[in-house]
């Protein structure tokens, strides 16, 4: 079955599913005191406030465990954190989504100059997603995961085709995730600002809006688009297009590694960094997530599958509390039987579409 009839009822069940959350409600109190009443949960570590300028990193540690009690004890902790629990969904989008508007796509776009990549130097490139129709478009720019090198963002086409058919333009970048290859930090977190860049220069080309950009990233890219989406100042990097915000005005994650500590995410954060976390452990410092959220505070939507096997569901609920505590415009959406690579494979994708709809909607309003 081709992907347009596969996504036949997306449009529908967008329609249905935003008039009934309300886009620009940043989170339902409703769904907090729905939990079930459990048992006290021990208080979480305080999050520390703003000191110099810096959120308290050390308390990462204490989010993320504590983060890995399941279900209706996850209002319990946040209420502990001294924050109202994002809702979290009890059933995933229409599983038939449909493409309203047909599109087209230009491949192989480099937004760099030529770069450092290992032995030889390239131009990292990116995939423009474009609805056919009347503009402006609101824009976005999605990472892939990794670490796999150039051409990885390959396996995001149909997620970036399902966003293109609801009207979004979308970027579709690579970036330097692999130390070897001229990756690693802040290599990769500069090819990350430079397609945002790169984006709100050449949005009004096919349509779109480059004054609010959404950032979305799977896995490893949700890990490394937090990090540019929550640290107050932006990268830089070898960009073609210089002038600009490498900010988001939004953030989506989904199934994020955030957790940088955790046993499962060691081999990747090896290739990444080039180095054992002792070797690291400036570069990792700096790429840690809940060092920051002390900027200007963007819209942040978090998804994660509750059967995702490769990346813990818990490193979300953690980034979701820690940015509840710092009082952002976050929620948090656990997609019942979602694994890692179904959130963004049809047909399941329809809940990821679904957030980064709505996070380009507030990115729009804010």
């Amino acid at each position: 079955m081709n992907l347009p009839a596969r996504a036949e009822l997306l449009a529908t069940a967008v329609v249905v599913a935003v008039a009934s959350m309300g886009l620009l409600a940043a989170c339902s109190s409703s769904a907090a005191t729905a939990q079930p009443t459990m048992a006290p949960v021990a208080a979480l570590t305080a999050v520390a406030t703003p000191s110099d300028g810096a959120a308290g990193a050390a308390t990462a540690g204490d989010l993320i465990a504590t983060a890995r009690a399941d279900g209706p004890i996850l209002g319990a902790v946040a209420a502990t954190a001294g924050a109202t629990p994002s809702p979290v969904a009890t059933e995933s989008a229409d599983p038939t989504p449909r493409l309203k508007m047909a599109t087209y796509v230009v491949n192989n776009v480099p937004f760099t100059s030529a770069v450092p990549c290992g032995a030889k130097t390239c131009q990292v490139k990116l995939d423009v997603f474009v609805p056919v129709g009347t503009g402006s478009f609101q824009t976005v720019v999605l990472l892939r995961g990794g670490p796999s090198g150039m051409g990885g963002r390959s396996y995001l086409g149909t997620l970036a085709q399902m966003l293109a058919g609801e009207g979004l333009l979308v970027f579709n970048a690579d970036y330097r995730d692999i130390y070897s290859e001229g990756g690693g930090y802040p290599q990769a977190f500069d090819d990350v600002s430079c397609a945002i860049r790169f984006a709100r220069a050449e949005a009004s080309r096919y349509g779109g809006d480059g004054a609010r950009i959404t950032l979305a990233g799977h896995s490893l890219g949700g890990w490394v688009g937090s990090v540019v989406a929550l640290d107050p100042t932006p990268f830089d990097g070898d960009c073609l297009a210089q002038d600009g915000s490498g900010r988001p005005d939004a953030f989506v994650g989904l199934a994020g590694n955030y957790d940088l500590t955790a046993p499962w995410n060691m081999p990747d954060l090896l290739t990444f960094f080039g180095g054992s976390a002792e070797a690291t452990a400036a570069a990792r410092a700096a790429s840690d997530p809940f060092a920051y959220a002390y900027g200007s505070k963007i819209p942040v939507r978090l998804v994660a599958g509750t059967n995702d096997t490769a990346v813990d569901p818990a490193a979300s609920t953690a980034l979701d509390i820690f940015l509840l505590k710092q009082g952002w415009n976050v929620s948090l959406t656990r997609v019942p039987g979602a694994t890692h690579m179904s959130l963004v494979s049809a047909p399941v994708a329809a809940e990821s579409t679904l957030k980064i709809l709505q996070a380009s909607e507030l990115a729009q309003s804010s």
